[in-house]
Parts: structure tokens; sequence; C-alpha cells
């Protein structure tokens, strides 16, 4: 057996197995086989770094078989690598210390030089940038002494990553070239792609992007044609970072996803926690603001732990500027301080000019213009001599902002215009996108409409080209919560001319920034459910499944009748619902995951087509869409005969007042109208008089231009959770004298116009009788001789699975069970089924084919309703799952009337009435019976009418 047969099955071997090995081989058992194990351990470092530590411990075990000074110097080399893999970085630099002593005591110099090309790394990775250069610098000497140009290159590159780290773009650019050229005439190909991987982070950090993106695409061929697992991860996690730079986020999070998933394969900690890191940063990029803060909360301490200081820095920095996002000023403050901390001690001057970068940022948001002046003026100074154009032209463009806030025209408008030039030519089209709405707002200041329209209208094409290519609803979403002001200023200046025209062009503007998630689920423009490409999502998805069972058990668990002891269910429940937010995150997360490699079929806004939904609403049917300009109410109407805008409706303020005073009256019930029976005509008396108001509001300014037609609604924030159809107008309420339905918006509205209508055999009636609703037996068993075909599920068997293979076929879907809204979640909204909880998320993997899926529950309309109207809660889910007509409910319902409304509404439905017509007939037949609105208004038709 050779030497080098030897050291490959001592590294497969556990410790008895290698014991055995050398003693049968004992001739072979010298320095000789210890210098044949070290060279597995530097040819795995970069594709299979676990058998790195597998090396070290064989090493031990000849260590200890032979009583030699070099195999022990060796061993203390091998296990500084070992250390660095496992994430033990202030040991590795221990023992790499020790081993270069232990190889000059043995006289042998250029060894103990070699053993500090990785103690270069190490001490880089804790921020000891000064000792890592002399020691680079001082080992370099040795090594070219003993003409070792394969070693004097790694430390050369070692060094250029140390400048890189403290972003001194020229020093670093020297150092890998030098490098660069001692591996070219090696013809060392592993090497070059490491070079060129960090090369082109240096081009990159310069927004040289060209030649960063061709050295990108070399060093990664190269990488995956020698097997280098960890270079390919290195070089994925930087070409994210490049297209984040560009704004190309769908590309930037499938490299930096691909990038952690390599590094997680690996079980290299501290890659993986630089990896979840930047996608962070991605994050926060994308508005996903929580997202990114519980990640820096959760990596700072491990970067503090492993000594990575750099790492520590940036985290705390990203962080605060998360903090401000979310408010949390007081924190941002404390988060800078000690990011600026850790740059300083570094000697990081960029690190630190990054911190009044963001400093700047917090002093804006707390309306502290001079103090943000300053600081963006100076972070700007030193981010332009580093040539981080990016941000240095936030900074640029945040001093342009300040300035035109501080009424300081001229000055506003020559610093914007050399940042949008600057932007356009270093391509930055997310800072061009904010100078066009500065400009924008700054040519209204001066009474320049037409500027101001033409500058709107740029940052709205920009804001839809950055988001057209995202990989799935939660980064679309967040993307575009904080990119609203040119189209409501659009639509603002639409309006003021008072020309028809401009008014169909402004309602056009308001579909563009209404509801655009939900329209791409539904135009097929995202893939809603993921299958497993690979054995980490199958793996994932596997998770995912088994925390869903978890949840399910915890679910009941907190929703089961109280019978213990009050404080000690109170503790019991505080330990519940922990584990229920623990498992909520860690599903939201995989979802990520598997969503950040999604397939996305490129997609631009769709508009909407007035002339169309004229003619889909047709001569008897009038669109009501509202939205506000700054505090004001307004609404668009939008009937056969045209499209009219009217203002002036009262203020936001004033109708969440209303709102306010409405839903205390119906929660008043809530708990059993039995109670409180004898005060119900007093009761009803007195929510009247709210309705009156919210009708006087809302609608009465508009029954000129609505006539006789039924209504369609499409709300605005608040009026999302306002009862139209029970609004009262002094003589009788709207149901009384209308057909009433609701759509997200009006682009949805036609979406759900175009499924076709089925004829009402099949129905799929599913029941789960509790406490709060025993009555959902009689109400599925009523329901059921209704229908020509009709399968019937009660309790144990209303599984989630029978909704998953019989839903499909279903023409008619009924849901009658406990229900929940969850404010703090509401993509966990659900639904109780007979062995789970179906949550708004589970419910974008069914497949409907139905007319109508009713949720008989409680406060299945009720949805968060998030910046541009994306209405998050079950009415997404099952609109996105193919039902173009829902009735949903809009609080906890009365068990009793909700059976006998059912009943009637089928009944009706049957007979060939449309289901807004056959809901308005049951409505009005348990209106004649139970006069409060609290019995008949709950439930609402969305979609369809």
């Amino acid at each position: 057996m050779e030497r080098a047969e030897l050291a490959a099955r001592l590294v497969a071997a556990d410790d008895a197995e290698r014991e055995a090995l050398l003693r049968d081989h004992s001739a072979l058992v010298d320095v000789s086989l210890a210098y044949a194990l070290k060279d597995i351990s530097l040819e795995d470092w970069s594709s299979e770094p676990a058998q790195t530590v597998a090396v070290a411990d064989a090493l031990r075990t000849l260590a200890s078989a032979v009583n030699d000074a070099e195999v022990r110097a060796l061993a203390v080399w091998v296990g500084g690598f070992a250390a660095i893999v496992s994430g033990r970085i202030e040991q590795a630099v221990k023992l790499l210390e020790d081993s270069e002593a232990l190889f000059l005591s043995l006289d042998k110099p250029h060894v103990a030089a070699s053993t500090q090309v990785i103690k270069l790394y190490a001490l880089a990775l804790l921020g000891r940038y000064d000792e890592a250069i002399d020691c680079g610098l001082r080992a370099r000497e040795v090594l070219i002494a003993h003409d070792d140009q394969q070693a004097a290159g790694k430390i050369e590159h070692n060094i250029g990553n140390i400048y890189l780290r403290r972003d001194r773009y020229d020093e670093a650019e020297r150092f890998q070239r030098l490098a660069r050229e001692r591996f070219l005439a090696l013809g060392d190909h592993k090497q070059l792609a490491k070079i060129d991987n960090n090369l082109a982070i240096i081009y990159s950090s310069q927004h040289k992007f060209r030649a960063a993106e061709q050295l990108y695409n070399q060093a990664l061929k190269s990488a995956e044609a020698a097997g280098l697992s960890v270079t390919q991860a290195e070089i994925e996690a930087s070409m994210g970072n490049l297209a984040l730079f560009q704004g190309r986020y769908d590309r930037a999070l499938d490299l930096l996803e691909r990038s952690r998933r390599k590094y997680a394969a690996l079980g290299m900690p501290h890659q993986s926690a630089v990896a979840e890191q930047e996608l962070a940063d991605a994050y926060l990029d994308l508005n996903m603001v929580t997202e990114a803060a519980s990640v820096y909360q959760r990596i700072t301490p491990l970067f503090a732990a492993l000594g990575m200081q750099g790492e520590r820095a940036r985290a705390l920095a990203h962080h605060g500027r998360a903090a401000i996002l979310l408010g949390q000023m007081d924190k941002a403050h404390t988060l800078l301080a000690e990011a600026r901390r850790l740059y300083g001690a570094e000697g990081n001057v960029v690190g630190e000019a990054m911190v009044t970068l963001t400093e700047a940022q917090l002093h804006y948001a707390e309306r502290s213009y001079e103090a943000a002046s300053v600081a963006s003026r100076d972070a700007e100074a030193s981010l332009t001599d580093a040539g981080t154009w990016r941000h240095a032209l936030l900074a640029r463009w945040l001093r342009g902002e300040t300035a035109r806030r501080q009424g300081n025209t001229e000055e506003a408008r020559a610093l914007l215009e050399s940042t949008l030039l600057d932007s356009e030519v270093h391509a930055q089209p997310q800072i061009a996108q904010r100078c066009h709405t500065s400009f924008g707002l700054l040519a209204t200041s001066v009474g320049d409409f037409e500027a101001a329209e033409a500058d709107f209208k740029r940052a709205v094409a920009l804001v839809e080209d950055l988001r057209a290519p995202l990989p799935a609803e939660e980064f679309r979403t967040a993307f575009f919560s904080d990119k609203l002001v040119p189209y409501c200023e659009l639509v603002r200046l639409c309006l003021n001319d008072n020309r028809e025209d401009r008014t169909i062009e402004a309602l056009c503007y308001v579909e563009r920034g209404r509801s655009r998630s939900l329209v791409d689920m539904l135009g097929g423009a995202l893939k809603l459910q993921v299958q497993p490409r690979d054995s980490f999502e199958a793996e994932r998805l596997a998770e995912l499944e088994q925390l869903r069972e978890e949840l399910n058990w915890f679910y009941s668990q907190i929703n089961r009748p109280v019978r213990d002891d009050p404080a000690a269910r109170a503790n019991n429940m505080a330990s519940l619902q922990e584990a229920v937010r623990e498992r909520e995150s860690k599903t939201m997360e995989i979802m990520r995951q598997l969503q950040q490699r999604g397939e996305t079929r490129f997609t631009h806004v769709e508009a909407l087509d007035t002339v169309r939904l004229q003619q889909a609403l047709g001569t008897e049917t009038a669109l009501i869409e509202y939205t506000t300009l700054d505090d004001e109410l307004l609404a668009f109407v939008v009937t056969d005969e045209g499209i009219v805008a009217v203002r002036g409706l009262g203020s936001e303020a004033d109708v969440a007042d209303l709102l306010g005073r409405f839903r205390f009256q119906i929660d008043a019930l809530r708990y059993g109208a039995e109670k409180i029976r004898k005060h119900l005509p007093h009761l009803t008396e007195r929510i009247r008089r709210h309705l009156c108001e919210l009708y006087d509001l809302l609608l009465r300014p508009l029954e000129d231009f609505i006539g006789e037609r039924r209504l369609m609604i499409v709300p605005h924030r608040a009026l999302h959770y306002i009862p139209f159809h029970a609004l009262h107008d002094g003589t009788s309420y709207v149901i009384e004298r209308r057909e009433v339905s609701y759509s997200p918006s009006a682009v949805v509205l036609l979406h759900c116009l175009t499924r076709p209508r089925p004829t009402l055999l099949r129905a799929l009636l599913m029941g789960v009788a509790d406490e709060e609703t025993p009555r959902v037996a009689d109400e599925i068993n009523a329901l059921a001789p209704l229908f020509p075909e009709a399968t019937a599920l009660l309790n144990e068997e209303a599984t989630l699975a029978a909704l998953r293979e019989q839903a499909p076929t279903a023409d008619v879907l009924h849901l009658a069970c406990h229900g929940q809204f969850r404010p703090d979640n509401p993509l966990f909204s659900s639904l109780r089924l007979g062995d789970g909880w179906l949550t708004a998320r589970d419910t974008y993997e069914l497949n409907l084919n139905c007319e109508l899926a009713t949720l008989s529950a409680c406060e299945t309309g009720v949805n968060e309703v998030a910046p541009g109207d994306e209405l998050i809660g079950l009415t997404r889910g099952f609109f996105s799952a193919g039902a173009p007509s829902l009735l949903l409910s809009l609080w906890i319902i009365d068990d009793e009337a909700t059976a006998d409304l059912m009943t009637v509404f089928y009944r009706r439905l049957l007979d060939g009435l449309a289901p807004a017509a056959a809901l308005r007939a049951a409505q009005l037949d348990l209106l004649a019976r139970r006069p409060h609105p609290f019995f008949w208004s709950p439930f609402m038709l969305a979609g369809r009418w």
C-alpha cells in the first residue's frame, strides 16, 4: 500500500479503524504519512471542508502513535484548519501560532511560513487586520526566498481580501493581481477561480459591473469544473450581491439562496451566518423589514461569539436601518453607535461612512433635516472616495431630498440632477426612482405640473420594472409598500384637470397601485404551489408538513374549552402561544427559502381596461372605487354611462371614528344575544344612527351617479371593514333597495368575471361543530337535499385531505366551522376542519373550479389591509385558489341566524338567482325577523355578483 492510499483510508476510518490501520502498516507510519494527510487537508479546504475535520482527527491519532515533533506540528497545523471549518476562529489562530512555533523550533522556516496562509484568513475574520497584514508580509518574504510561488500567491490573495474587507479597493486589487500572475504562471485554475471572484467583488464595489460579471462567470465555471464547493458558494453570494446593487432582485434572491444552501450543506457555521446576513440585506432592500431585523437579531450574537467583528458591525448597522423603518428610533441610535465603535476599532473608514449614512436616514425620519443634511454630506465624501457609488448616490439623493424638505429649491434641484445623471451612468435604477419622485414633488411645489407628471410617470415605470421579476407575492407586496407616492400624485394631477379622460386616467393609476400581487397571482405571473427540484427542497417541504402537524396540535390546545384553573391556564397559554410563534416563524422562513428560487413569469402591471369594465358592468351595475389623497376620501363611480370622480367625502379620520363606534355596537352582541335580547330594539336604533352617518359620508354624495343600479364596492384601507349593504339612508338599509358586492380591485373583478360559470350540480358541504357553533350539523343537513349531488362531511370526516381531494370537482364549496382572523399573523388566519386548521396560506394549494365558495364561519372576510390595498387573509387565499365568488363574514356570527340565512340563500341560488341576488333575498328575510344588523349583515359577497 502507498502512503497516499493509507492516508485516504485513515481519513475515511473511525478512531478504532485508524489505530488498526496504523498497526497493520507500521512501516508506512512516519512523517511522510503526516505530510500526505496535510496535503489532503489543503486539497479539500475549498471542496469538502467537513473532510478537513476528519484529516485533523487522523493526524491526532497518528501523532499519538508516533513520537515525532514534526508530526505533532503538522497535527496542530491541520487542527487550525478544522477549527476554522467548525467556526472556532480564536482557537484556530492559537493552533496556527503554535504550529508556526513548532516548525521554527525544528529549523523549518519555510514550512512555518506556510502555516501563516490560513492564519491570515482567521485573523481577518476576527478583525485583526493590521496584525494579519504584517504577519502575511513577513511570511511572503520567506516563501519567495524559498521559491514557493504557490504559498506566496495565497498570502497575497489573503492580504488582498483583508484590504477588500476594509473597502480599500486599490490595495486589494494590487495584491489580487500579484497573486493572479503567480497562479497563471503555475497554471493553478483552482486558485485563479478564487482570485477572479475577489477581483470581481472589487469591480462590483466600484460599480464596474460589466467587468465584474465577466469575471464572476469565468470564476464560477472554473470553480464548478474543479469541484470547489466553498468557492462556488462564495462566488454565488458575490454575484447575488452584485445583482442586488443593480436592482435585479429576482437574480439576487436566487443566487444568495443557492449560496446559503451550499454553506448549510457543507456545515460551515460562520459562512452560513454570513450568507444569512446577505439575504437579510436583500430583505431590507425589499422592505421585508421585520424579517430582516429578525435575522440580524439572530446572527449578531453568533458573530460576536465567533469573534467576527467586521460582520458583527455590518449586522448592527443594517439592523439599525431596519429599526428606523420599524419606527424604533431609540433602538436605531443604540445599534448604530455600537456599529460605529466596531468599525472604528477596525479602522474601516467606509464602514463608518455607511453608519453615518444610516444616521442621516435616522435624522431624516426624525425630521431633523439640518442634521440629516450634514450627516449625508459627510457620508457621501468618504463613500465617493472609496468608489462605492450606490451608497454615495443614496447619500447625495438624501441631501437633495432634505434640501427639498427645507424649501431650498435650487440646491435640491442641483443635487437631484447630478444624482439622477450619475445613477443612470452607474446603472442604479433604485436611486433613479427616488430622484424622479423627489423631482416630481419639487416641481409640484413650484407649480410646474407638466414636469411633475413626467417625473412621476418615470418613477412609476422604474418601480414596475424593478418589481416585475420578483419571485413571490411576499416580496412583491413588501417591495411596493413604500413606493405609492408617485401613484397618488399622478391621481391628484389627473383629477385637477377636471376632464373625463383625465378622470379615467386617474382611476387607472389608482388600479395600478391596488392589490397588484393578488392580480399577479390571478393572472398566472406567480407560481403558488412549490414542487421540489432537489433533495434540499424535498427536505424543506417535508419539514413544512411536520410543522403543519405540530401547529395543528398547538392550535387545538389553544382553542379547547377553558376548564383549567385560570392561573394555570394563563401560564400554559403563554407557553402554547410561544410554541406557535416559533413554528409559524419557521414555516414562513422555509416558504421564503423555497420561493427565493421561485420561477416567475416576467410580467408588467396589468392595466385596467375601462371600456371592458364598463361593458362588464352593463346597465344594471355601478362600480364604486374609493381612495384617498392625503386624508381626503374620494370615490370613482363607473357605470355604462361614464366614469366620474366625487371628491370631498370627508376624511379617513371621520370614517375611522364612525367605524369604531359601529364596531363597538356590533361587538356588544358577540358573546351571545340572549343576555341582552330585551335591549335589542334600543341597540338597533343606536347602531342605525352610526350606519346613517356612514351612509351620509360614503354613499349619499354618489346617489345621482348610481341611480337604481346594484353596487360593486372596491373599498380602501379601513373601508374594507364596513358593511356597505347595511348602511342606512334614514329610510331604509342599502340592501333593501339594491344588491351589493365587493372586490379588492376592478382588475380582480374582471378576472373573476372571466371564470367559467358551472351548473350548480355538485356541492361539497363540510361542517365542524364546537361549543360556539353547535348548529353546524343542522346547517349542513338542511343544505344537502337542495343540491342534485351533495357530499356532506361532518366533524371528523371533514378533513384537510378530503377538502383537497374533492374541492376541485365541486360547483359549490361550503365550509361551516370555527374561523379566526389573526391580526398578528394574517396568513395564519384559519378555518377549523375535522383534523386540523386550514390556514390562508394552505388555501393556495386548493384547485377550485367552483361558482361559489362560502366560508360560513366567523371573521372570514376580515383581512389585514397592507399598503396598496393588498388583502392578507382567507379572502386572498380563496381568490388565488380559483373561486370567482366568495361568501364571507365580517365579524363573529350568530350560529342560529347563520343557519337560517344559509338555507334561504341556497334555495334562492338554486332557484336561479345570481349569488348577490340570492344573498340579498336571504338578508331581507332575516332582517324582517331579526332586525339588528349583527344578525343579518355580517355576510358579504366578494367577486362575481
